[in-house]
């Protein structure tokens, strides 16, 4: 399945090219990795706090929302 991970806080950064995984749960992973990674700070280091992660099926159906600030760091 074709799975797009957007980053929004008003504003979208959108994921063109998306990532073919298996599933719901490997898409659930793949977005709680990126949150971890913005919370982090290794992605362009800004605050991404603020922002969420959202998960979109190739139809561009929203399948999953994850806040950013609820994912902390360390997790």
């Amino acid at each position: 399945m074709l799975f797009h991970f957007k980053l929004t806080d008003g504003c979208v950064v959108e994921d063109i090219d998306g990532l073919e995984l298996s599933d719901l749960a490997a898409a659930r992973q793949e977005a709680m990795g990126l949150a971890r990674d913005l919370t982090r700070g290794q992605i362009l280091g800004r605050d991404w706090s603020n922002w969420t992660v959202v998960v979109t099926d190739d139809s561009g159906e929203q399948i999953l929302n994850m806040p950013i600030s609820e994912n902390p760091a360390g997790n």
